[in-house]
């Protein structure tokens, strides 16, 4: 259950991602830089339809930095490393602990009339194999993944509506299972839906989104599934606090369902600093 919550947080953490400007489709401006520093804590309550206890982790996830450059009005490029470090309340413990697979996003916008299409493409670099060790393993996923996106925005309703659709195409990864040897995974891509509206009041924003992702089976090399197919769904509240050249982030992010489970709670509570230059 846990590589499926732990999948579950960052992606949707991944992809937090000019008509109206908003949070949920951030882009740099042209010319300028933004340099973005997160703390995630991340809190579990679950609990897998075949299990007889209830599973809990807590720690630190998507704890990191991230550089963005406006290229021009209409594209520009991020790169992003975070970290995870997570263990279970359970004797002996499991843990993850370790680098994530760092990302770089080219991110696009094109106006239409009133509204605008939002568009572009992740990568997550696989700079290093994952790793099993008994009850420890890395975040590392062992292989590159893409993760295109489009999405629409327009002012309406005293702020900002849109929506956005995105799918993570898995290649290959490896996993160094530690006095076994390597093992291969295929599949586990993923689809993703949300709908989001911000609104200002005064110069601060309020935002909140409804997302749901739908994870695909992966397989071992031999053929033998990994992890089974599911869904799913869960809130997002944040705001931006503009402070000159400075902007604080807070961020609640609470997946509540999953079609695997019998209990899932995951909450990601996130503060984040923007500076531009």
């Amino acid at each position: 259950m846990f590589s499926k919550v732990i999948a579950a947080a960052i992606v949707l953490a991944s992809v937090s991602a000019n008509a109206a400007d908003n949070e949920f489709f951030f882009q740099s401006k042209a010319g300028q830089s933004d340099v973005t520093a997160r703390l995630g804590l991340l809190s579990t309550n679950t609990k897998d339809k075949d299990d007889t206890e209830d599973s809990k982790f807590s720690g630190l996830i998507n704890t990191g930095a991230s550089y963005e450059y406006g290229i021009n009005d209409q594209f520009s490029i991020e790169g992003a490393l975070a970290f995870t470090s997570i263990e279970s309340d359970s004797s002996p413990k499991s843990k993850i602990n370790g680098l994530q697979d760092p990302t770089v996003t080219l991110k696009g916008n094109s106006a239409m009339g009133a509204s605008t299409l939002r568009y572009g493409l992740g990568v997550e670099l696989a700079l290093q194999k994952g790793k099993i060790d008994g009850n420890e393993a890395s975040p590392a996923s062992g292989g590159f993944s893409f993760n295109p996106y489009v999405g629409m925005d327009t002012e309406a309703a005293g702020g900002v509506i849109g929506g956005r659709l995105n799918y993570t195409i898995n290649m290959e990864r490896t996993i160094e299972v530690v006095g076994i040897g390597d093992a291969k995974v295929k599949g586990g891509n993923a689809m993703g839906l949300s709908a989001f509206y911000e609104t200002k009041v005064t110069d601060i924003t309020f935002g909140g989104a409804l997302n749901y992702v739908s994870f695909a089976e992966s397989e071992n090399e031999d053929g033998s599934t990994a992890t089974d197919s599911y869904n799913t769904l869960g809130l997002s509240a944040y705001s931006v606090m503009p402070m000159g050249t400075f902007a604080l982030i807070p961020r609640l992010d609470y997946d509540f369902s999953n079609s695997e489970a019998d209990k899932y709670n995951v909450i990601v509570l996130s503060v984040a600093g923007r500076f531009n230059f």
